[in-house]
């Protein structure tokens, strides 16, 4: 079959507009797409007419629709289908657009011909990686020589990547670290194997000592989180860390030299080839030892940087189980955790599909190791000898005991409005004193809580379900939120071992339920339904504000707020520049905001467990002993008026702080404190680097800020007219204006560089809208278009 000159036109400019609105991700601006097309229909119809007999053909179907009288029909439909898609394409271009601009970025740009630092110049284009050089070098007179000194260096960048890199990049080196989720652009997935085998090991080294603010312009947007590693690290340190990521991945950098790649290609293979077989005790060094340590103990290297600390196996104790009471974990829990990892810690899943670094078989040999830590014999048989054990208490054997019986789910309570009533009054009962009146882990009793191995803990904030651990179900379900509350119910029932939660149901028979079976199951549908009144962190990167007509809100509690659409977004710890933080506790921020003609107004609310003002002395009697009690702050950071651009092409300055020539206005509030006496403080600075000491604005009083804290969250209020002199950002209506936050939690010894923080996100105040510009501009031009479609069928209806 021929298709006809025509409806080939047709196919490519169809073909065309897919092509261009999926094939170039991640989207094409509409004005670049309306261009794009213009162009493609121009060039379609030039070539058609560039011979006669092709544009006869093309004109036909055309020509035969505006003269045939048998095709009115037809005739009628394009006369108002044309102008109807000229008022939607012209309604998409006037219409106000709330869609966040798009920042389009080179991943990799093209590296500087030479770098300083470490108080020398590298040159990129010949510089080699000098440890591995030694190693190749000492491999050639040594085999095993070499193998040693290979061996040493990847511990060594092993050691240093896991008590620095890792918080990002994720124990899988897959970019999934538990802080990744705070960072736009993500941290880079070094398990790719279009990445890191692609580059050499001279562009890692500039990345990784220069970091974000080393980026050329062709990176730009400069939102990358990525430390300047050479103020920190070593020289041999970022070596070291380079071999380990590519000896880990099982990857191989990309060598000009063939000999030297294929030496060390043959040196991966050789490493795979042992890895391929690895079990037990062999892949627990390999891979869980950094954090568990070598006996188990949960010392690992990168253990103190982690808040929970990683599983100390020695004890026999496990947090997460189904097994009933006081009972060891059933083998299926230990492959759930290993498998599918703990949320809101730096657990990863090792066995997830799309990023699974163990196999099934892999994990189920861990599960030995695991038991065979335990010095309290608890896992060992009861009839085992005593020469069954080593001289430090250690099973010898292999037939550990194997736990099959399951808690019991019964009696369960169907969810409803009137069952989650009834769940709040038994919550505030039996569980407020740890967990707060509204269940966000402010603890009431004045009890400092600690583990069994004597760490701080804080009971869980139950508001936050991104934060709950083996609790959400791991394999597709048909009904969700049923699988959630029974794994509630199982955890209120056998509490958490090893810590202050306690068992809610008798551990022996015939004892009293600390709480009935009943209530159990009302608190497991109201702890349920705590997410239901929590605004989730979402992926939206725009914060929108809302206009009033008249005066905007004095207080953290007036009812016009919700009016205002809430945002929360995701904080993270400074882990980029010394003095850094590695264990917060305060994980979101909740944002609102409401402007009217001459003010704008932020609510920011923050779950904090503790009021930490010094000198209060029940919070303080709360806090960690080794930490020093701080003022609780928040901030916003808006950039200067000329220090940013949204449009046509994206500029932001350094969301940490800014740098020298584009500059950030930082709106500061602090609780104040007890001793020494002082109010809750409202302060304007000015950031000019990350390097810069801030710029304190003493005679500036524009700024107005107050702050509530009850039953665990800060409400904080900050207030400053639209438009001010200084270079301070202006508030107009209908664009987008780079906001970040920040958050210091004085009880966990926050102060200073030591806080959480969130990259850039857009500020939006909506325009109000012109009806006359958005209706009746498209109106117009369709009217237009009708009329001269009318005028060319009468033309045409003349001609024979």
């Amino acid at each position: 079959m021929r298709i006809s000159a025509f409806w080939q036109a047709v196919i490519a400019v169809v073909a065309a507009y897919l092509i261009f609105d999926n094939a170039f991700p991640p989207v094409l601006p509409r004005t670049l797409m309306i261009q794009y097309m213009i162009i493609t229909i121009i060039g379609i119809l030039l070539y058609f007419a560039f011979d006669d007999h092709k544009w006869n053909e093309f004109k036909a179907p055309i020509l035969a629709t505006l003269r045939d009288d048998n095709r009115a029909p037809l005739r009628w439909f394009f006369l108002l289908a044309i102008p109807l898609l000229v008022a939607w394409v012209v309604y998409g271009v006037v219409k106000p657009d709330l869609d966040a601009p798009v920042e389009l970025r080179q991943v990799h740009p093209a590296p500087p011909a030479s770098i300083r630092v470490y108080g020398k110049s590298f040159d990129l284009a010949s510089l080699e990686n000098p440890v591995r050089r030694e190693i190749l070098d000492t491999l050639a007179e040594d085999r095993d020589a070499g193998w040693e000194r290979y061996r040493q260096s990847v511990m060594a960048g092993r050691d240093i990547y896991y008590q620095n890199c890792f918080y990002c990049h994720g124990d899988l080196l897959d970019g999934r670290g538990h802080y990744a989720h705070g960072f736009n652009p993500q941290p880079i997935n070094f398990q790719d194997p279009t990445i890191i085998p692609q580059l050499q090991e001279a562009f890692l080294f500039w990345r990784i000592t220069t970091g974000g603010p080393g980026l050329p312009v062709e990176g730009a947007p400069w939102n990358s989180a990525m430390p300047v590693w050479h103020e920190m690290l070593a020289e041999e340190d970022v070596w070291n860390v380079i071999n380990f990521i590519f000896d880990y991945n099982g990857q191989v950098p990309r060598i000009w030299d063939a000999e030297v790649s294929r030496t060390v290609t043959g040196m991966k293979d050789e490493v795979l080839a042992r890895r391929r077989n690895m079990r037990g005790r062999e892949l627990y060094r390999f891979r869980c030892a950094v954090c568990h340590g070598e006996t188990g103990a949960g010392d690992g290297v990168a253990a103190e940087y982690m808040y929970p600390r990683p599983r100390d196996f020695s004890l026999a104790l496990f947090k997460f189980k189904t097994s009933p009471g006081t009972e060891l974990p059933r083998d299926e829990d230990l492959f759930r955790t290993i498998k599918h990892g703990l949320p809101g810690t730096a657990m990863p899943g090792w066995g997830i599909k799309d990023r699974a670094l163990l196999t099934d078989e892999q994990i189920r040999s861990l599960i030995p190791v695991i038991k065979g830590f335990d010095i309290t014999q608890a896992w060992s048989p009861e009839d085992a000898d005593d020469d069954a054990f080593d001289e430090d208490g250690f099973y010898t054997g292999t037939d550990f005991r194997v736990i099959t019986d399951v808690e019991p789910v019964q009696g369960q309570v169907a969810y409803s409005q009137e069952s989650v009533a009834k769940g709040r009054a038994a919550f505030r009962k039996s569980c407020s004193e740890c967990h707060g009146m509204d269940g966000r882990g402010n603890i009431r009793s004045g009890k400092k809580l600690e583990d069994d191995w004597g760490n701080r803990i804080w009971p869980r904030n139950l508001t936050k379900p991104w934060t709950w651990r083996a609790i959400e179900p791991v394999e597709p379900t048909r009904d969700r939120r049923d699988a959630t509350i029974k794994a509630i119910y199982t955890r209120l029932s056998i509490g958490i071992p090893g810590t202050p939660m306690p068992a809610h149901r008798a551990v022996e028979e015939g004892n009293r339920d600390p709480v009935s079976l009943e209530d159990r199951w009302h608190i497991a549908n109201y702890v349920y339904s705590l997410r239901e009144a929590t605004v989730q962190p979402g992926d939206a990167p725009v914060v929108s504000s809302k206009r009033l007509a008249g005066a905007l809100p004095d207080t953290v509690d007036d009812e016009v707020w919700s009016l205002a659409p809430a945002v929360t977004l995701h904080l993270v710890p400074n882990i980029i520049q010394e003095e850094r933080l590695f264990t917060p506790l305060n994980d979101a921020v909740t944002v609102r905001t409401l402007y009217n003609e001459e003010e704008i107004v932020f609510l920011l609310e923050v779950d904090d467990r503790t009021m930490s003002v010094p000198g209060d002395k029940y919070f303080t009697e709360l806090m960690d002993e080794s930490l020093e009690m701080h003022s609780d702050a928040m901030a916003i950071q808006f950039p200067h008026e000329d220090s940013f651009m949204s449009a046509p092409m994206v500029k932001k300055p350094l969301y940490r702080h800014g740098d020298a020539r584009h500059h950030t206005t930082i709106w500061y509030w602090n609780a104040g404190s007890i001793e020494p006496e002082q109010e809750q403080m409202a302060m304007l600075f000015d950031g000019s680097g990350p390097d810069q000491p801030l710029k304190p604005r003493l005679q500036n009083n524009s700024l107005q800020a107050k702050g509530v804290w009850h039953e665990g969250r800060w409400k904080v209020l900050m207030k400053r007219p639209r438009y001010t002199a200084d270079g301070d950002l202006l508030f107009e209506e209908g664009r987008f204006m780079p906001v970040s936050f920040a958050n210091w939690d004085g009880s966990n010894g926050e102060k200073g560089s030591r806080h959480t923080l969130t990259t850039w996100y857009w500020l939006l105040l909506p325009p109000e809208q012109d009806v006359m510009k958005v209706y009746g501009i498209p109106a117009g031009f369709a009217l237009l278009v009708f009329l001269a479609g009318l005028l060319l069928v009468r033309s045409q209806r003349r001609k024979p």
